[in-house]
């Protein structure tokens, strides 16, 4: 009954994935791809290893039986099932609810503003490592927190910085990317993003490649299905190599690396539903709670501090997202969350016309395959997809017309200029 459950947990997902992302053997990466991967890697992949653990020798699979209770195996893969068919049942309502609009290319952020936010970008990413410098550098640890605070401020810089290169991108499709690559927009987030895989942040990066691929596939050209199984392949394969760099391991553990990804993850999971189970019902006190986030960390470092943490075990630092969905919704509010979730992206996905939904579907979309499903809803929801994703390019959008506005000419019969005769004497 296990592995019958199992098949049928990673067949749907992978045939509807499927259906709504490839097209004539071209791949069109949208929310619908990121979301079923990050529910597979991290959702499936950690109860696989559980129920194939007798049979198959492999990295922690003694360790992993001990952990994960026999008696859960099933109700837990019951569970994930259910809900990817209400985030399935959800998305299917939400294409046929709101269709997409035509294209056009007017240009909505002035360069200038661009330029602007993208030099505040990084004085911020220097003031915000000056600041945070004492913790910046020093090896990620269990228990190391502040350490995990002072790669996050640097990190929003970043991400501000790419967001700034993203809207630059949707405004001019004409423009190859070899050559937006080496414009004053896309060189300090490349920079920055070479910082952040010295410090370790190698899941912040691929997201941001992630999101540029969104947008290259929706508001481009798609990838051929050979090309990206091909690219996927050497992306996992860096940012596997990039892991065992980061813990002194041999490269050749690399694809191990990986896969050890979603099974570090999953502790939390296995000790929630050890000692705790599935709940069919919570209050989202925690994700009420988890706004306070909101506050920018170069601003006020030791937030994390007074920001209430949620009551899971958390020994490497994330928390998976079946337990921030059992601890703030339960089962049947999780349900609920994600049969409307996908409705917002469809859309959204309906106005990539306009640079700001645009912008805001590629980000929220990118963050889905990893950040989503890793980490707290304090990071993930408030400040990759809320904060990131929706305010700051609100913000930006809402600066770059304001700007516009300061420097067009007055209009209006009282600013007019005067006629020749109106001004002779």
């Amino acid at each position: 009954m296990q592995i019958f459950l199992l098949v049928i947990a990673i067949a749907i997902p992978c045939w509807y994935g499927y259906r709504r992302s490839v097209s004539h053997g071209l791949v069109e990466i949208n929310h619908v791809t990121t979301f079923t991967f990050g529910f597979l890697f991290y959702w499936i992949t950690p109860v696989a290893a559980r129920i194939l653990a007798p049979k198959i020798d492999f990295p922690l699979s003694r360790v992993w039986s001990g952990l994960f209770r026999e008696n859960m195996v099933l109700p837990y893969t019951a569970s994930c099932l259910a809900l990817y068919l209400c985030f399935m049942l959800g998305d299917t309502w939400g294409a046929s609810m709101f269709r997409r609009r035509p294209a056009h290319t007017d240009t909505t952020i002035p360069a200038p503003a661009l330029t602007l936010i993208t030099i505040f970008g990084c004085v911020m990413l220097v003031y915000s490592a000056y600041v945070v410098r004492a913790y910046l550098f020093r090896p990620a640890a269990p228990g190391t927190t502040f350490v995990g605070v002072a790669r996050g401020a640097v990190t929003a810089c970043v991400v501000l910085l790419g967001c700034v290169a993203l809207m630059f991108t949707i405004e001019h499709p004409e423009m190859p990317w070899r050559r937006l690559l080496t414009t004053r927009y896309f060189i300090p987030p490349i920079l920055g993003g070479g910082m952040m895989l010295l410090l370790g942040s190698r899941l912040y990066v691929a997201s941001l490649v992630l999101i540029m691929a969104i947008y290259q596939t929706n508001l481009r050209k798609p990838f051929k299905l050979k090309t990206l199984v091909v690219a996927g392949l050497v992306f996992a394969l860096f940012f596997g190599f990039i892991g065992t760099w980061r813990e002194g391991s041999s490269p050749t553990g690399a694809l191990v690396n990986v896969f050890l990804e979603p099974m570090l993850s999953s502790i939390s999971l296995a000790h929630h539903l050890y000692y705790k189970g599935i709940a069919w019902t919570n209050q989202p006190n925690q994700l009420i709670s988890d706004f306070a986030n909101l506050m920018p960390t170069v601003l006020r470092p030791e937030k994390v501090k007074g920001l209430k943490q949620p009551d899971a075990y958390r020994p490497l630092g994330g928390l998976h997202s079946f337990v921030s969905f059992n601890l703030n919704f339960g089962l049947l509010g999780s349900a609920v969350f994600l049969l409307i979730w996908p409705m917002l992206f469809r859309y959204a996905r309906s106005r990539m016309s306009e640079t700001l939904f645009a912008t805001i579907y590629a980000m929220s979309s990118g963050w889905l395959a990893f950040t989503f499903f890793r980490d707290p809803f304090s990071i993930s929801l408030v400040k990759a997809i809320f904060e990131n994703s929706i305010l700051v390019p609100l913000l930006i959008v809402g600066f770059g017309r304001l700007l516009a506005a300061a420097c067009s000419p007055a209009a209006g019969p009282e600013f007019s200029a005067p006629t020749p005769l109106e001004a002779a004497p």
